[in-house]
């Protein structure tokens, strides 16, 4: 790659993370606003489906039957599972709590990472990365308040979301490349088809016109946003991109004030940067590591 080829796509590293993390404000926005409208099992299963049957109208004429191949087959189940937990804790998570807020929680993921690498991957876990860990409890602290208003039960769903996500992530790291990206997308979206087909009779309500059309756009912001994640890695490396998906928080912020009219207060922008903080020290501490390592 030609020193200008290679500059280009360092930028557009960056570009394609902040462009993903629009994406996936953008679909906690809609699924906040479906769940007002609809059961929140019909939404997730709506959004899995029209996310599959996009990923299958677009590879399977050119892969056919190599798109279900995999030699992890049990992993492949195992990430869909905690995939599909995250989701439909994410979902009642944002039925109840404001948009921003519940977004910080969920960036716990990375951090809650750091805690289980050491005992499930044999990694080794530095000073910083502690120092990480312990700013994003504090950071979770200062948004739920205890003694607060926001610090209900309904906070548990976005915890839990946060610990899904990061097993979810755990499971993605044994792959270690051996599995084609378009498989291992399209089994995360097929389990959540399958599992929760059976309960679609029981709970399915028609939707009108424009309440289907805004499914449909959740399931096709999901599959752009899975895929400008994957265009990211393929120009950066992921230790560069982590301190850009913050920018969620902000679009989280302004997308709550424009469509719900919720705006965080002082202090949960305070808890907001101090957990962004945590995240961008283990972040940029493993970016400089690796750069002295090359």
């Amino acid at each position: 790659m030609s020193t200008d080829n290679l500059h280009r796509s360092r930028v557009l590293g960056p570009v394609f993370m902040c462009l993903a993390c629009l994406g996936f404000a953008t679909l906690d926005t809609l699924i906040k606003y479906l769940s007002t409208r609809l059961p929140l099992t019909e939404v997730i299963w709506v959004r899995y489906a029209v996310q599959t049957a996009a990923m299958l109208l677009l590879f399977a004429p050119r892969m056919g039957a190599r798109i279900l191949r995999t030699a992890n087959l049990r992993l492949q189940l195992l990430r869909g599972g905690l995939l599909l937990g995250a989701s439909l804790l994410v979902i009642n998570g944002l039925s109840r709590l404001p948009l921003a807020e519940t977004t910080a929680v969920l960036f716990l993921a990375p951090l809650i990472i750091t805690v289980l690498s050491v005992p499930v991957l044999g990694e080794r876990v530095g000073r910083m990365d502690v120092a990480g860990v312990l700013l994003g409890f504090v950071g979770m602290l200062i948004i739920v308040r205890p003694g607060g208003g926001l610090l209900t039960w309904a906070v548990l769903f976005p915890v839990g979301t946060a610990i899904c996500n990061a097993a979810y992530q755990m499971v993605t790291r044994f792959f270690r490349g051996g599995e084609h990206p378009v498989t291992t997308n399209l089994y995360a979206g097929l389990v959540g088809v399958v599992v929760l087909a059976p309960l679609m009779p029981a709970v399915w309500v028609w939707p009108d016109a424009w309440t289907a059309l805004m499914l449909v756009l959740a399931g096709l912001v999901a599959r752009l946003a899975h895929y400008m994640i994957i265009k990211a890695l393929e120009c950066s490396p992921a230790a560069a991109l982590g301190p850009y998906g913050y920018t969620q928080l902000i679009w989280a912020a302004l997308l709550g004030l424009a469509v719900f009219g919720a705006f965080p207060d002082m202090l949960t922008w305070v808890g907001i940067a101090v957990i962004a903080g945590g995240g961008l020290l283990v972040s940029l501490y493993h970016l400089l590591s690796s750069r002295r390592k090359g």
